[in-house]
Order: structure tokens, then sequence, then C-alpha cells
């Protein structure tokens, strides 16, 4: 399905079901997308200061000589009086589209898309792209709006000395057949507290501080047929051992039942999509090592299907071997 480009700039939602294939070249389409904004937003910004600071700074010249040629009862010259006359004008014109562009960047702002949003979807669907059907539909879900918009805020309280405003953002959903028949869903959830509090000091100044705090719980879930897996609602010690997952990611919950089992791992707010070095690979320069030591989301939802399939064969193998040794004894 092509994207509609007017309807996603309105919502900056995307929901498709379709071929891997068509979903990727929805996914370019949104990259597309948000690359033009970035450029549109950093020329926008760059015009906004070249035009905002000289429009000051003549205001301030032109303002200047006259209240100087008023307090010193000099009267200019006609052609001063001009000159200084057309430098306010110019100044004043300046200062106005300085402000024009910052209000129009803010208007296009929400166009600058979070890039691990569409890039996290890209890689799973390549990654589980070899394990579906050739004509499989998958189901994928994009919330793209920014994670602190008002429809995402669910309550405002105090925590603390803070006025803490609380925001909760399920923004990507994929569900996909597997080539066994096995039903994929991938689900990623993000929190966020916005925190604010203002400090008077003795001198009576008033000093206002923020910060943000947050985390991101991703899930992976397989629903299998229970015919095919007896026994697999028993199966939760033997799920909860089979965990891999990455260092400093964190098990928050197992879950088995006949005909499904179920993964939620809790991730930094600031998780990358794919951490192509680890940190601790002496090739990787010092300034680098920062920025790769966050959690890789498209690693760690890789390896809890795995875990996850681990525990699902298991059960597939000793249903079948149970069928097997049924019809020895009927026989």
């Amino acid at each position: 399905m092509a994207v509609n480009i007017t309807r996603f700039h309105n919502v900056f939602l995307y929901q498709s079901r379709a071929t891997v294939p068509a979903l990727l070249e929805d996914l370019k389409v949104l990259a597309g997308l948000d690359a033009r904004a970035e450029s549109q937003l950093g020329t926008l910004t760059l015009g906004a200061w070249l035009t905002l600071i000289p429009g000051v700074v003549l205001s301030i010249l032109a303002f200047g000589t006259w209240a100087g040629s008023a307090e010193s009862e000099v009267e200019l010259s006609a052609q001063g009086s001009e000159l200084v006359t057309a430098a306010g004008l110019v100044g004043a014109a300046l200062f106005v589209t300085g402000l024009l562009l910052f209000v129009w960047r803010a208007a296009l702002k929400p166009r600058d898309l979070d890039n691990r949003r569409y890039g996290l979807a890209e890689v799973l669907l390549k990654r589980l792209q070899v394990d579906l059907a050739p004509d499989a539909t998958v189901r994928l879900k994009l919330d793209l709006r920014q994670d602190d918009v008002r429809e995402k805020r669910v309550k405002e309280d105090m925590v603390g000395w803070w006025n803490t405003q609380f925001f909760v953002d399920p923004w990507f959903l994929l569900e996909a057949p597997l080539a066994d028949g096995t039903m994929l869903r991938i689900r990623m959830v993000e929190r966020l507290q916005k925190r604010e509090r203002s400090m008077t000091s003795a001198s009576g100044k008033t000093k206002t501080k923020t910060k943000r705090k947050g985390s991101a719980r991703l899930e992976v879930s397989l629903r299998v047929k229970p015919e095919r897996h007896p026994g697999l609602a028993a199966m939760k010690p033997q799920a909860t051992a089979a965990v891999r997952l990455p260092k400093r990611v964190e098990l928050e919950r197992v879950r088995v039942a006949a005909d499904r089992l179920s993964m939620r791992v809790r991730l930094a707010h600031d998780w990358a999509v794919q951490v192509k070095r680890a940190p601790d690979d002496p090739e990787t320069p010092a300034f680098w090592k920062q920025a790769l030591a966050k959690d890789d989301a498209s690693r760690t939802a890789t390896m809890m299907l795995l875990s996850l399939y681990q525990v699902v064969h298991y059960a597939r193998r000793r249903g079948k071997l149970q069928a097997a040794r049924a019809r020895r004894q009927s026989v």
C-alpha cells in the first residue's frame, strides 16, 4: 500500500497489512519524508538566525542613532534621517521575517520523525523475511508522533518535589504468520516521565529545573496450535531457563499457556536500533564507546524470539514422540 503523504502529515500514523517487500517500500518512503523534513528544518533554522540577528542589530543601531540625536539636540541631516529610517525599517522587516521563519519551523517540527522507529521496523522485517512464506501478509502499525504529545499523557502527579507528567506510548506492533504456522507478535511500548520543579533562591530569583526519565518495554509472543504442542502450559520453568538476552537488558516476565507464550523485557529509553560493534571491541574509538553502550532493540527482539522458539520446538518434538508412541501401542 502506497503511503498517503498528505494524510500521514496530518496524523503521523502508519498502519498496513501487506507483504514484506511492500512494507519495506513504504518504510523507504517514510525515511525519505523524514530526511526531507530534517533538511527543511536545518534550512529554516539557518535562515531564521541569519535574518533575526541582523534585524536586531540594525534596529538597535537605528534606535540608538535616533535617541542619541534627540538627547544631544543635534538634528540629523535629511540624508542621515532617511538612512536611519531605512535602517530601522529594514531591521524591523528582518526581525519579523526571522520570527516567521521560527514559527514555520515549529509548524514543521512534527515531521522530523524519530529515525529509530521506522528503522527498527525495517531491520526486523528484513530479518523475519526468511522465516515467512513468500506471499505472507504482515501487519505493521507505527505511531510516529513524538512521545510527549498530549494524547499520550495518562496522568499528572507529584513525585517528591517534582511536578511530573506521565506518558504511555504504544507505538510499535508487528504481527506475522511464520512458515511453520506459528503467529508472531512483537510490540513495544515506551513510558516517559517529564519532571519539572521551581526553586526560589535567597535573593528572590526563581529557577526552574526539568528532566526526562523513561524506559521501553519490548514484548515478543508466539501463538501456536495446542494440539501440536501438548504440555506447553506446564513449561514455564523451561521457558524461563531458555531466556538469553543481551547485557543490561532486564527480563520482566515470561508467560506460558496452552496455545501461546510470551516474553517481556525492559530497555533503556535511549535504545538503539542496531549496534554494529561492541563497546568493548579494542578497535572501537573511545568517543564511540558511550554511544555504543546502548540497548540493541533489534538484537534483543531476535534473541527473545529464538529463546521462545526453543520451548516451542521442544514441545512440538515431544508431541511427535507421544503421537508415535500412541500409534505403536495401537498396532
